[in-house]
């Protein structure tokens, strides 16, 4: 704010030279900061699309078409090749199933999925008696009972954490403002100091002010 209030000091008055320079720093700025949301934006668009709109759900004894956003823990899901995972699931049932992870582990190769009790704990990510949403059914068929959806699934976790998290600065914007930092004291300090010598002396303050800040922010950022 104080580049642009640098900027149109400068305009009115007729420091051109000034003006452009400030405007043309400040248009740097906010494009960087403009391409980097537009990226941060495409990043969760893209990983909005591994969240399949529906899915196959045994209730009431049948096999059922739903919406994935209707589905509850609890609930009974089926598996086929091609599907994409709608929610975290317990696997009941199994038939040489692999699961393509890598939009959740990274990881390149299938993994192998069992509904086997597994005894010795450890991270839900590494259980291999669970499969995520998101995540895609590359072979064989399976069964499962929902235990996390939307939010509260390890997908949902990694989609808040990524939305919370804040995109870093670039030097560029680094060191923008720590010169607006320098602008606002150095500029303060100029215009309290003429102002106060310019009462001393018995002149209007307003003018004092003008002067003031002519000679703070734009003369300072010609030296920068």
């Amino acid at each position: 704010m104080l580049l642009l209030a640098s900027a149109l000091v400068s305009i009115l008055t007729k420091e051109y030279e000034d003006a452009i320079s400030i405007a043309l720093a400040v248009l740097i700025v906010v494009t960087v900061a403009f391409i980097q949301e537009y990226r941060s934006e495409k990043s969760l668009e893209e990983l909005t699309k591994l969240v399949p709109p529906e899915c196959h759900c045994i209730r009431e004894g049948r096999l059922q078409h739903l919406l994935a956003r209707d589905l509850v823990p609890g609930d009974i899901v089926s598996l086929s090749v091609g599907d994409r995972i709608p929610a975290d699931i317990r696997l009941t049932e199994v038939t040489d199933l692999l699961v393509d992870e890598s939009s959740f582990t990274g990881e390149a190769e299938p993994s192998s999925k069992t509904d086997s009790p597994l005894t010795d704990g450890g991270d839900l990510s590494t259980l291999s008696n669970i499969v995520f949403m998101g995540t895609l059914v590359q072979c064989g068929k399976g069964q499962g009972v929902v235990i996390g959806t939307g939010e509260k699934s390890q997908f949902g976790e990694v989609f808040k954490m990524m939305q919370a998290e804040e995109t870093p600065k670039t030097p560029l914007q680094k060191s923008m403002d720590k010169l607006g930092k320098q602008l606002t004291l150095f500029s303060f300090g100029i215009i309290g100091l003429i102002m106060f010598t310019g009462w001393l002396q018995g002149k209007q303050l307003l003018t004092m002010f003008t002067i003031g800040v002519r000679s703070g922010p734009s003369k300072r950022l010609q030296h920068e």
